[in-house]
């Protein structure tokens, strides 16, 4: 029977992929999707995740998540960043629609 790791996880975006073993890169899995696939079922039991959280916003193999720790540490600040973005868009429609009254006061005379 052979050792097979606890848990894991093949992380996907835009055409790349990374496995991840036991919640570490598998460096050697990083890549073109069937890559990471491939190594991921020959040693069975994974969790395939399709979010671009691994790659932290960027493109490059040297910035893939090194842990999944990572993965969910910046999928939470991607998320954090999503709310505030929209929180400042709300407050900006707030402004602009002040302005307008403003404006449509001038008019007024």
């Amino acid at each position: 029977m052979t050792n097979t790791p606890g848990k894991l996880e093949i992380h996907y975006f835009d055409g790349w992929a990374a496995l991840y073993i036991d919640g570490q890169l598998d460096g050697n899995s990083v890549g073109d999707e069937h890559i990471a696939e491939e190594r991921a079922f020959g040693l069975l039991g994974v969790k395939q995740v399709y979010d671009s959280a691994f790659m932290r916003g960027q493109n490059q193999r040297a910035g893939v998540a090194p842990t999944l720790d990572d993965v969910a540490a910046y999928r939470q600040d991607r998320e954090t960043r999503a709310a505030d973005a929209a929180e400042k868009r709300k407050e900006a429609e707030r402004l602009l629609a002040d302005a307008a009254a403003l404006e449509a006061q001038d008019r007024r005379g």
